[in-house]
Protein backbone atom coordinates (compact mmCIF):
# COMPACT_ATOMS: atom_id res chain seq x y z
CA UNK A 1 0.00 0.00 0.00
CA UNK A 2 1.36 3.35 -0.89
CA UNK A 3 3.99 1.15 -2.75
CA UNK A 4 4.92 -0.30 -0.09
CA UNK A 5 4.56 -4.45 1.22
CA UNK A 6 2.52 -4.64 3.87
CA UNK A 7 2.50 -7.75 5.98
CA UNK A 8 -0.89 -9.97 6.83
CA UNK A 9 -1.06 -10.42 10.41
CA UNK A 10 -2.53 -13.75 9.38
CA UNK A 11 -3.32 -16.20 6.64
CA UNK A 12 -5.52 -18.65 5.02
CA UNK A 13 -5.63 -21.29 2.66
CA UNK A 14 -7.37 -21.07 -0.55
CA UNK A 15 -9.20 -24.29 -1.71
CA UNK A 16 -9.42 -25.43 -5.27
CA UNK A 17 -12.84 -25.52 -6.44
CA UNK A 18 -12.55 -28.81 -8.79
CA UNK A 19 -10.58 -30.62 -6.24
CA UNK A 20 -11.78 -29.37 -3.24
CA UNK A 21 -8.31 -29.50 -1.73
CA UNK A 22 -5.89 -26.75 -0.51
CA UNK A 23 -3.35 -25.16 -3.17
CA UNK A 24 -2.29 -21.76 -2.04
CA UNK A 25 -1.62 -19.99 1.51
CA UNK A 26 -3.02 -16.33 1.11
CA UNK A 27 -2.33 -13.24 3.50
CA UNK A 28 -5.99 -12.83 5.48
CA UNK A 29 -6.39 -8.78 5.12
CA UNK A 30 -7.73 -6.73 8.06
CA UNK A 31 -10.65 -4.58 8.20
CA UNK A 32 -8.32 -1.85 9.00
CA UNK A 33 -5.78 -3.59 5.94
CA UNK A 34 -8.55 -2.85 3.70
CA UNK A 35 -9.36 0.71 4.86
CA UNK A 36 -5.71 1.79 4.50
CA UNK A 37 -5.54 0.10 0.61
CA UNK A 38 -8.65 2.08 -0.11
CA UNK A 39 -7.68 5.40 1.43
CA UNK A 40 -4.17 5.17 -0.56
CA UNK A 41 -6.25 4.23 -3.65
CA UNK A 42 -8.30 6.98 -3.40
CA UNK A 43 -5.86 9.24 -2.76
CA UNK A 44 -3.99 8.07 -5.74
CA UNK A 45 -6.81 8.46 -7.62
CA UNK A 46 -7.04 11.57 -6.50
CA UNK A 47 -3.19 12.96 -6.95
CA UNK A 48 -1.18 10.93 -8.97
CA UNK A 49 -0.86 10.58 -12.36
CA UNK A 50 -4.12 9.18 -12.99
CA UNK A 51 -5.67 12.59 -11.71
CA UNK A 52 -3.77 14.97 -14.44
CA UNK A 53 -4.68 12.29 -17.60
CA UNK A 54 -7.51 13.29 -19.52
CA UNK A 55 -9.99 10.80 -20.09
CA UNK A 56 -8.84 10.26 -23.73
CA UNK A 57 -5.25 9.33 -22.21
CA UNK A 58 -6.67 6.99 -19.46
CA UNK A 59 -8.53 5.41 -22.30
CA UNK A 60 -5.86 4.46 -24.37
CA UNK A 61 -4.38 2.98 -21.60
CA UNK A 62 -6.23 0.91 -20.50
CA UNK A 63 -7.25 -0.46 -23.70
CA UNK A 64 -3.30 -1.14 -24.29
CA UNK A 65 -3.32 -2.71 -20.52
CA UNK A 66 -6.18 -5.15 -22.22
CA UNK A 67 -4.02 -5.59 -25.16
CA UNK A 68 -1.35 -6.84 -23.31
CA UNK A 69 -3.70 -9.20 -21.12
CA UNK A 70 -4.97 -10.78 -24.06
CA UNK A 71 -1.29 -11.48 -25.73
CA UNK A 72 -1.02 -13.76 -22.91
CA UNK A 73 -3.11 -15.96 -24.61
CA UNK A 74 -6.29 -18.38 -23.16
CA UNK A 75 -7.02 -18.86 -19.83
CA UNK A 76 -6.60 -22.76 -18.87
Amino acid sequence: MDGQFAEAASTFESIDPSTGLPWATMPAASVADVDRAVEAAHRALRSGPWAAMTATARGKLLVKLGDLVAAQGPER
